[in-house]
């Protein structure tokens, strides 16, 4: 069993046993049972709220256990003491689990204050700015040093060469080995985030890596991407309380639009890693018009790979489902590339999913039981 074999299981455990879960919620319509149906909100009602988010937590701590810390270890991917690694969990799960209760409580609010329009708004506003603390976060991560400046210069120098207009570009950071960064910000504030440990790369590595960010933003590829998630978590879950039936005013409510929201997040993870794919490809076939190698491509992306799952070459079937980030097996710039194009997409999805309270957000191969890529997680 491969390393990468081993967390993709781990995935479809997660992922699986949740949809199974919320499944079943909706078939014996339980929560009914167990939380309140009226349109109220009180101390009551917050503190069954906290007992589901709560369980949700407990739900999957020992999957975290396993992908965070056990597996990252046995396969020689982690240096953490299980003490740094539980440290970091516990501020992770419990600053979402926060999160959760806070936007969950203003959806309920919100609804019962403005109806349908109210809980639209308050997802909105609950995606925005789980995108710009993200990002603030991100920006106050920045470090430098005369070593960073050096082989980020290095690395923009032949970028210029390359003719690649590249936005500001900030090193963050960091102790999970696959956290890859990514694209902070919009328009002209956009920044490339780039981790620590990718300095170690080749400087022609190091600034393909760049280019293939720089190209996404130049190209649309990037804004695409945020407002197809956004849109998808927005319709997605009014959506979902329509079908549920019950409205958004209620605890009971809430939970059972949750557990729709579970199944069409689910769809996504099914549908979505197309575009991301596309896109990524996409970039590849750019960068190749532009004179960059494909020897350079595929080298770029092989280096990014050992850092993540140690996969370059995966099935077919599996990397369609569940890898929206194509091997470097596939990598092929010349070739043209068909269907929606939308830069790291179905990750984006995940993260903007947090103001549904999206129990996948967390859940899926790549960042269970990794606090540091709940928000950020991996892309190319």
């Amino acid at each position: 069993m491969t390393y990468a074999r081993a967390r993709l299981w781990l995935g479809i455990t997660g992922v699986g046993s949740l949809v199974t879960l919320a499944t079943i919620a909706l078939i014996t319509r339980f929560p009914f049972a167990l939380l309140t149906d009226e349109s109220l909100f009180g101390g009551g009602e917050l503190l069954q709220l906290c007992a589901v988010v709560g369980l949700f937590v407990l739900w999957l701590l020992p999957m975290d256990f396993l992908g965070g810390y056990l597996l990252p270890k046995r396969f020689q991917k982690s240096e953490q003491t299980f003490g740094t690694w539980f440290q970091s969990y516990c501020v992770g799960a419990v600053s979402q689990g926060v999160i959760f209760v806070l936007l969950g409580a203003a959806i309920i609010v919100s609804s019962q204050q403005f109806g349908l329009a109210g809980s639209t708004i308050a997802i909105s506003f609950g995606i925005c700015a789980c995108f710009f603390v993200r990002n603030w976060m991100m920006l106050n991560r920045e470090t430098k040093s005369p070593v960073v400046t050096e082989k980020v210069s290095d690395a923009l120098a032949l970028l210029e060469s390359w003719q690649i207009s590249v936005p500001k570009v900030i090193v963050v950071d960091h102790t999970d080995v696959g956290f890859t960064g990514g694209i902070v910000g919009l328009g002209d504030r956009a920044r490339i985030v780039i981790p620590n440990s990718w300095l170690s790369f080749a400087p022609q590595q190091l600034a393909t890596a760049i280019a293939r960010r720089a190209v996404a933003i130049t190209s649309g590829s990037y804004r695409r991407g945020l407002l197809l998630a956004f849109a998808w978590n927005v319709v997605g879950f009014v959506g979902c309380s329509l079908v549920a039936g019950n409205g958004l005013t209620s605890v009971s409510g809430l939970v059972m639009t949750i557990c729709w929201f579970t199944l069409w997040s689910f769809f996504g993870l099914l549908t979505l890693p197309t575009a991301s794919r596309n896109a990524s490809l996409e970039i590849d076939r750019v960068l190749a018009q532009q004179g960059m190698s494909a020897e350079l491509i595929r080298s770029a992306a092989h280096t990014m790979d050992q850092l993540q799952d140690g996969e370059p070459e995966r099935p077919g079937l599996i990397e369609t489902i569940f890898h929206p980030v194509p091997s470097v097996a596939r990598r092929n710039p010349v070739e043209p590339i068909g269907g929606v194009t939308a830069w790291n997409v179905a990750r984006t999805t995940l993260f903007f999913s947090w103001a549904c309270l999206g129990l996948l957000s967390r859940s899926v191969h790549c960042n269970l039981g990794r606090p540091e890529l709940w928000t950020m997680l991996p892309t190319d």
